[in-house]
């Protein structure tokens, strides 16, 4: 069941970057050749960018690939070496559950807007902070278990 839910994880942040790029090109595109500007093509980017970044920031986590003071945790003797990689994942489920409510509270005040132009409903981008807040929290508990401290 993980590997599916890395699978999709990774596939989507693949698909979010095409989308933005295939986008961004059609608003040039438009804009310098066509001389005519599509109204929607930001409105599109900025979306899938947000998602983008909180799928993403969920992969970095699954991978352990997050800031980390690697060079002053190295430097410990062995019992604070220990204690900081355990709080390494413990912060990252603080931080990433505060991301998720806080970005359920926003989503449900943006329930009753949309997007200007695509009359999207702003919820649907809201969405990606509870989303990737519990992705990411989840994968930093996986990490926690599955790392010796």
């Amino acid at each position: 069941m993980r590997k599916i839910l890395d699978s999709c994880v990774e596939w989507a942040c693949i698909l979010l970057l095409a989308i933005i790029t295939v986008d961004l090109l059609l608003g040039v595109f438009s804009r310098y050749v066509l001389e005519r500007t599509f109204v929607w093509y930001d409105e599109v980017a900025r979306a899938c960018f947000i998602w983008l970044v909180f799928l993403g920031a969920a992969a970095a986590v699954k991978r352990g690939a997050h800031f980390g003071l690697h060079m002053f945790v190295e430097l410990m003797p062995p019992p604070l070496k220990r204690a900081a990689l355990l709080l390494t994942p413990l912060t990252v489920i603080v931080f990433s559950a505060a991301i998720a409510w806080q970005g359920w509270a926003l989503m449900r005040h943006g329930s009753a807007q949309t997007t200007a132009v695509m009359a999207m409903p702003v919820s649907w981008i809201y969405a990606a902070m509870p989303v990737g807040g519990a992705l990411m929290g989840f994968y930093a508990l996986m990490l926690l278990f599955e790392k010796p401290a």
